[in-house]
Parts: C-alpha cells; sequence; structure tokens
C-alpha cells in the first residue's frame, strides 16, 4: 500500500481511518493533519467517537484501518511503548496516576531516563504547577484534580514531541484547570505540539488556531473557531437542528 505524502509541516497526519465494532462504525474515514507547533482542537457531540480516534493514534486500540503518520512514519498498527518513544505521548479522560506510588514515583518511573536528571526534571515540574509540597504524598490521596494535573506531568517526563489530551479540565477546579492551560500555553511557546479535546468552548476559542469537528465518526467542519462555530452542519450535530430551521 503507498502511503500518502506528508506535509512537512504536519507532524500527524491521518487519512481514510476507519474502525468498526461488530458492524458499528466508530470512525469513517476520518482525515486530520496537526500542524506542527500547533495547539489544535478536536471537539463535537458525546460519542462522536473523539476517544475511540486518540485509542488508534496512541495504539492502544490496533483494529484500525487507514494511515497515521506521525513525524513521516506510518505508525498504525504499532505499540503504544513504540509510539511513546517515538515522541507521541496522551492523557486519559479518566485520571491514571498510580495510587500506591508517589506524586514524584509517579513521574519518575515515566522519564525515558531513572537516574538523577529524571528526579530533578520531575520536581522542577511539580515546582512549576506549585505541586513540589505534594511530591512525597500518594496518588490516592491527591484530588482528582490534582490527579489530573499529575498525569499531564507524567506524560511530560519523556518530552513528547505531540501530546493528546483527552479532556484533560474535566472535574478540575478552576484554579488548577488556569494552572494546567498556563502550561499548555507555556509548553506551545517552547514548540511543543497539542490536539486537544475539549467540550468548554471558551477554551477552544482561546488555545487553537486550528479546529476539527467530529459527528458520527466524520468529521463534519475544519477551520479556525470562528468559522466553525457558524458552520450549519455543526450547530446541527450539537444541536439537532441547523439555524436555518430554527424558529424565529
Amino acid at each position: 500500500m503507498t502511503v500518502p505524502v506528508c506535509d512537512p509541516d504536519h507532524i500527524l497526519c491521518i487519512w481514510g481511518l476507519h474502525r468498526d465494532f461488530g458492524g458499528v462504525q466508530a470512525l469513517r474515514g476520518v482525515d486530520l493533519h496537526v500542524v506542527r507547533g500547533t495547539v489544535t482542537g478536536l471537539i463535537g457531540p458525546n460519542g462522536s467517537g473523539k476517544t475511540t480516534l486518540f485509542q488508534v493514534i496512541s495504539g492502544i486500540d490496533r483494529g484500525a484501518t487507514g494511515t497515521i503518520t506521525f513525524d513521516r512514519e506510518n505508525i498504525i498498527g504499532w505499540r503504544p511503548s513504540q509510539i511513546y518513544r517515538r515522541g507521541l505521548a496522551r492523557t486519559f479522560q479518566l485520571s491514571r496516576v498510580f495510587p500506591e506510588l508517589t506524586v514524584h514515583e509517579n513521574l519518575v518511573v515515566a522519564g525515558s531516563r531513572k537516574d538523577r536528571s529524571a528526579d530533578e526534571r520531575a520536581l522542577g515540574l511539580l515546582e512549576r504547577v506549585h505541586l513540589r509540597e505534594y511530591a512525597g504524598v500518594l496518588g490516592k490521596n491527591l484530588s482528582y484534580g490534582q490527579q489530573k494535573l499529575v498525569e499531564f506531568l507524567r506524560v511530560l517526563m519523556s518530552d513528547p514531541a505531540l501530546i493528546l489530551l483527552d479532556e484533560p479540565a474535566a472535574g478540575v477546579n478552576p484554579t488548577l484547570r488556569q494552572t494546567l492551560w498556563d502550561m499548555v500555553r507555556h509548553l506551545n511557546g517552547l514548540g511543543t505540539t497539542f490536539l486537544i479535546i475539549e467540550h468548554n468552548m471558551e477554551v477552544i476559542a482561546d488555545l487553537c488556531s486550528d479546529v476539527y469537528v467530529l459527528s458520527e465518526g466524520e468529521i463534519i467542519a475544519h477551520g479556525d473557531f470562528d468559522s466553525i462555530r457558524k458552520d450549519e452542519r455543526v450547530l446541527e450535530a450539537y444541536f439537532g437542528k441547523s439555524r436555518k430551521h430554527t424558529a424565529a
């Protein structure tokens, strides 16, 4: 099979991605490109296939067909560990900290090197988000919002080029949420690329230069936030009918 050529400016290129579950089409020919060094949003109604797409990109679900090119390599079918080592990492919709490890240990275990540099990087990241004093606290004793933040920091331990964030701010209090988004802005300014699933449209509008809308397994709109928020297909997907048919 000939793999399509991904533009050098794109760190992630997806073409014709399909994923079926017993005849149910979760992804139906998804095409999606992420420009290197940007923050790209992925939005859509519940059940539209967003998390399934992340599962496939990150290698957790290897039952899809199509092409996924990350940093010029076709990674479709790769194991999660291979993709992680290549420089693509992700968070999950539900927090996945190690409950019996300390916060510091949760970070170090994800580092590419288990030495003093990993210790220093972990402590530096905790300092950055004002969690240094929690370094010795067990994961299970953190609040849910703190667990989500620690999971995000753990992803950063490998210094990935592309990070997939699956509703990172869900269930997080406003203070920690702001810390998270400030960190995303900081890292993006240093060159890290993000693809974010997020339901808060204010966040999408503020952070994302490019937005894809997924509905029933298909990309129905793509562009900047101002353009997609006026798209009749997007309004219909979210509200069940287009603005043209809404009574005055």
